[in-house]
C-alpha cells in the first residue's frame, strides 16, 4: 500500500494535543498504520495515548473518568455529616492543572479543526448537582461545566463530579452518582488498550468473546505458537477454580496436557493480548503503553512483524510507546523485512519550551539502529 492510501485509510494520519494534562502544543506531522513513540520519562509519551482514547471515545464521561482515576487524580472532600466523599479532579484534564473559564483542551489531527474533539470550562448549570447528590439551586454559585464537542454535537459534564467507591463481589470499583444526558452522544471509534500492565482475566473473557468464531480466531494461536517451544494446539476460555472466580484462558499442549495461559509466563499473556485486540480493535485504534513488557528480545522483530500484517489486514491504527532498544530495533527490523510504509517511529523530547518531535524516517531510523544510535 502506498504512503497516500495508508494515510487516507487511517483515522489520525496526523495528530494536534493542545492544552491536554502535560501537553501545551503537540503537533505530530504524520502517523503510521503502527507508531511507535519512544522518550525519556515525563515527555508525554502516555498522556498522547490517553489523547488518542478520549478521541476514540468522542469525549464521554467514560474516558474521562478511566483516564483520571488511573492516575488517582481524585479529591476527598467532607459534605453532610462530616460524611467524606470524593469528586473527581477535571481540571486535571488541562494543561497546568489550574483551568479558567474558557481553557480549552482539544484533539484530532493536525491542521485541521474537523473531526476534532474539544473539551471547554464553561459556566455551568445552577442544577449542577451539589456534594452528596443533591441539585444545586443558588443560581448565585455555579460550579463551572465542561463542554464536550465534536463536529456538530456538543454536550456537557458537571465539573462536581461525585463517585462514591462501592464494594462489587469483594472488587473495589468506581461508580459515579452525578448524573448528565448521554443519550445522544456520538458513538465511541473502535478501539482496544493494552499495557503497561497484563489484562484482568475478565478482560481477557470479554476480547476473546467479541473474536470467536470470526475469522480472527486464529489470531490467537498464531502469536502464541511463536511465543512458545511447548507446542500450543488450541485454546479455551473456561470458567475458574470455583463459581465466584474469574474465567481463565486455558491452553492445550501438543503433549495433551491443559494448563493455564498464565502459567506459560507474561510473554504468552500479552501476546495473547495483543493478538485477540488486534482482531478486536477492526476499523478502530489498539493503543499499547510500554510494549516491550513481557516480550523477549529475541521475539520483538516477529512480534511486530505479526503487528504490521495484523493491523493492515484488520484495518486497525496501532500507536505504542516504548523505553526498549530492543523494541525498537526490533520494530526497525519488522518495517525493514516487510517493506512497510506504515510504520513510523519518533521521539518526544521536552525542554523548558515544551514538547517537540524527532520524527525518524525509514532510512534513519535503520542508520540509527545500525550504529546502536541512542533514540530513546
Amino acid at each position: 500500500m502506498t504512503e497516500q492510501a495508508v494515510v487516507k485509510s487511517l483515522r489520525l494520519p496526523s495528530l494536534s494535543i493542545s492544552g491536554f494534562r502535560g501537553l501545551d502544543n503537540l503537533e505530530i506531522d504524520r502517523l503510521g498504520r503502527v507508531t511507535l513513540i519512544a522518550g525519556r520519562n515525563g515527555t508525554g509519551k502516555t498522556t498522547v495515548l490517553d489523547a488518542v482514547r478520549i478521541f476514540a471515545e468522542r469525549g464521554h464521561v467514560s474516558s474521562l473518568l478511566a483516564v483520571l482515576t488511573r492516575n488517582e487524580e481524585v479529591a476527598e472532600h467532607v459534605g453532610v455529616d462530616d460524611k467524606p466523599f470524593d469528586i473527581v479532579s477535571f481540571e486535571a484534564l488541562f494543561h497546568g492543572r489550574t483551568p479558567v473559564l474558557g481553557s480549552t483542551v482539544a484533539v484530532g489531527p493536525s491542521g485541521s479543526s474537523k473531526s476534532g474533539l474539544r473539551l471547554e470550562l464553561v459556566p455551568g448549570d445552577p442544577r449542577t448537582m451539589k456534594p452528596g447528590g443533591r441539585l444545586r439551586r443558588d443560581t448565585n454559585t455555579r460550579h463551572p461545566d465542561l463542554k464536550v464537542s465534536f463536529d456538530d454535537f456538543e454536550g456537557h459534564i458537571p465539573m462536581l463530579f461525585d463517585l462514591e467507591r462501592q464494594m462489587w463481589g469483594g472488587n473495589s470499583r468506581w461508580s459515579s452518582r452525578s448524573r448528565f444526558d448521554d443519550k445522544d452522544w456520538p458513538d465511541s471509534l473502535n478501539y482496544c488498550s493494552l499495557g503497561p500492565g497484563l489484562l484482568d482475566n475478565w478482560e481477557l473473557d470479554k476480547l476473546w468473546g467479541e473474536i470467536t468464531l470470526t475469522s480472527n480466531e486464529p489470531l490467537a494461536i498464531r502469536a502464541l505458537r511463536f511465543a512458545s517451544d511447548l507446542g500450543i494446539e488450541d485454546l479455551a476460555v473456561v470458567p475458574g477454580a470455583n463459581r465466584h472466580s474469574d474465567r481463565r484462558v486455558v491452553v492445550r499442549l501438543k503433549s495433551g496436557q491443559r494448563v493455564p495461559l498464565r502459567s506459560l509466563g507474561d510473554g504468552a499473556a500479552r501476546l495473547f493480548s495483543t493478538a485477540i485486540a488486534l482482531g478486536s480493535a477492526s476499523n478502530g485504534f489498539l493503543l499499547i503503553d510500554e510494549a516491550e513488557n513481557g516480550i523477549h528480545h529475541s521475539l520483538q522483530q516477529e512480534y511486530w512483524g505479526f503487528v504490521l500484517k495484523t493491523a493492515e489486514a484488520n484495518n486497525v491504527q496501532v500507536i505504542a510507546t516504548t523505553h526498549s532498544w530492543d523494541c525498537i530495533s526490533g520494530f526497525a527490523a519488522a518495517a525493514r523485512e516487510h517493506h512497510s510504509s506504515e510504520a513510523v517511529f519518533f521521539r518526544l523530547e521536552r525542554d523548558d519550551c515544551g514538547v517537540s518531535v524527532v520524527d525518524y524516517g525509514e532510512e534513519d531510523l535503520d542508520v540509527a539502529t545500525a550504529q546502536g544510535t541512542e533514540v530513546r
